[in-house]
């Protein structure tokens, strides 16, 4: 049964974490080379540091006083936000970089057995890890919240996460997304505060974690270059993912999802659901959009726990509230601090990302790069601006998840009156899944249900494309995990100069 943890207000200040984790029940977790109490004056190197949660664990490795430095294959905005805060980056990858030994070597998933400063640490016996191994070193001793799903994690964790930090609890976060109110991807939390992280199931990493309260907001067809096995093989995962949750603990999972709902039969945390269905144990009840906000009530065992709302647009970020509800009355914050800080919750970057707006267009950003997560957000942005034309630049995320969900990629853009597709940006192809399937195979597939859709090139190409025919009231959203997100502001930025020079298209 799970036991209920009251979280205590937690001042701030100068941060050291945790102890060893003794006498902890669960599952024991990638040992480090110290207890991570114990980092101050340590040296860490992290070999692809400017990764998204590669640069969060550098951020809170700094704050524990620890000596950081890390490398990659080239300079980013991360990167240099890591210098700024004295954290040592090289460009390339040289054994050079492990001279002086450091006390411990992060690795991120993408590095490679074959990468020289990888061997030359294994040559010196010193400790690595790789970055979900880290994590989960880190969760040692903590009340660890780890938040997984095919989508919705990242806001999903920032929610939980900006929702403790409001009720007084400074929890640690590391979250795979820039969330302005949380300072980026990274906070460091007081020791006795929780440890809040999102949960990847790429190459099994969240296996990792023992947390005490997880969530699963979902489970979709993805990463089917990994899982080969598809839907039962992901289900499984996540089951091994649920069962190294504290016994006492809970797993918060979607009960509107058969997936989720058959991968936690057999736990042994408490399993809590929520959802819209009437089974679920937290129930979504009334959900409106009215002047800007999301408002629904919350309904807990079938009895009234409240109203609340959200800036964001979308069902699905309602749901993804009533997942952080949930584990804040686990951890029985306050509610009414949770309730504030839901209304007051922005978002993160690349998630419905409103940029601005010039010359009469709306120009907005989101990460969605799998047809479900296309599907949601289109339809949000249909809500949101019913009366006026919307056009989507999809950059298609990988040849082979292009591929192998191709006939639900041609049903997700109903939605959308003209959509651009440039060119897929590859990640993790081999050569032959870059041969098997090619932008076009998509437009066509989307002309033959009816979509306005058209082959943008290059990224380049196709902001030249947009700028011919964006017209005063256009809606443009970009979509995709990769680089799109510049075509964005570029597109912003032009449109402002029209605006400085009087320009202005209006549509006949």
């Amino acid at each position: 049964m799970a036991r209920r943890r009251r979280l205590s207000r937690v001042p701030g200040g100068q941060l050291s974490l945790w102890g060893d984790g003794a006498g902890d029940p669960r599952p024991t977790p990638a040992a480090g080379p110290c207890a991570p109490s114990a980092l101050g004056g340590k040296r860490a190197h992290l070999i692809g540091i400017g990764g998204i949660g590669m640069s969060g664990i550098a951020r809170i490795l700094k704050r524990l006083g620890c000596m950081v430095s890390g490398c990659d294959a080239k300079a980013t905005d991360l990167t240099a936000e890591l210098a700024e805060r004295g954290i040592a980056f090289s460009v390339g990858h040289s054994p050079e970089h492990i001279a002086g030994g450091p006390d411990l070597v992060i690795i991120s998933a993408a590095v490679r057995d074959t990468n020289p400063e990888l061997r030359e640490a294994q040559r010196r016996a010193i400790p690595v890890l790789k970055y979900a191994q880290a994590l989960g070193w880190l969760m040692q001793g903590r009340d660890g919240i780890a938040v997984s799903g095919s989508h919705g994690k990242t806001t999903t964790t920032s929610m939980i996460a900006w929702a403790l930090r409001v009720a007084g609890a400074n929890p640690s976060v590391v979250v795979g997304g820039l969330v302005p109110q949380l300072g980026g991807n990274a906070l460091c939390g007081a020791r006795e505060g929780p440890f809040v992280v999102e949960a990847c199931e790429f190459d099994r990493s969240f296996h990792n974690l023992t947390p005490r309260a997880a969530v699963i907001t979902n489970i979709d067809r993805d990463h089917l270059d990994y899982y080969s096995g598809g839907l039962p093989e992901l289900e499984t995962s996540f089951e091994q993912f649920a069962r190294r949750t504290d016994p006492e603990g809970i797993v918060v999972v979607n009960g509107d999802d058969p997936a989720a709902m058959r991968a936690t039969e057999r736990i042994g945390a408490t399993r809590e659901t929520f959802g819209e269905g009437r089974d679920c144990l937290w129930r979504l009840d009334r959900f409106t959009r009215r002047e800007g906000r999301t408002q629904f009530r919350v309904l807990h065992r079938g009895r009234d726990f409240g109203s609340y709302e959200l800036l964001a647009p979308g069902l699905y970020n309602a749901r993804n509230a009533l997942a952080c509800i949930a584990v804040c009355a686990f951890f029985e914050a306050n509610r009414q601090s949770v309730r504030e800080a839901l209304a007051t919750f922005r978002g993160a970057k690349r998630r419905f990302d409103r940029l601005g707006e010039a010359a009469g267009v709306t120009v907005m950003d989101d990460y969605g790069h799998h047809p479900t997560e296309v599907q949601v957000t289109l339809a949000a942005a249909r809500e949101e601006y019913p009366q006026r034309r919307l056009w989507c630049v999809f950059q298609p995320h990988q040849y082979s998840r292009t591929r192998m969900l191709l006939p639900e990629f041609a049903q997700s853009f109903g939605k959308a009156d003209r959509v651009i597709v440039p060119n897929i940006y590859a990640a993790r192809d081999s050569d032959e899944d870059r041969q098997s399937v090619h932008a076009r195979d998509l437009v066509q597939e989307l002309q033959k249900n009816g979509v306005a859709a058209e082959y943008g090139h290059e990224l380049q190409e196709t902001l030249s494309r947009l700028l011919e025919v964006v017209e005063s009231g256009d809606v443009v959203m970009t979509m995709g995990a990769g680089p799109v997100d510049n075509v964005a502001h570029d597109l912003l930025r032009e449109l402002r100069k029209r605006e400085t020079q009087h320009v202005v298209v209006s549509r006949l």
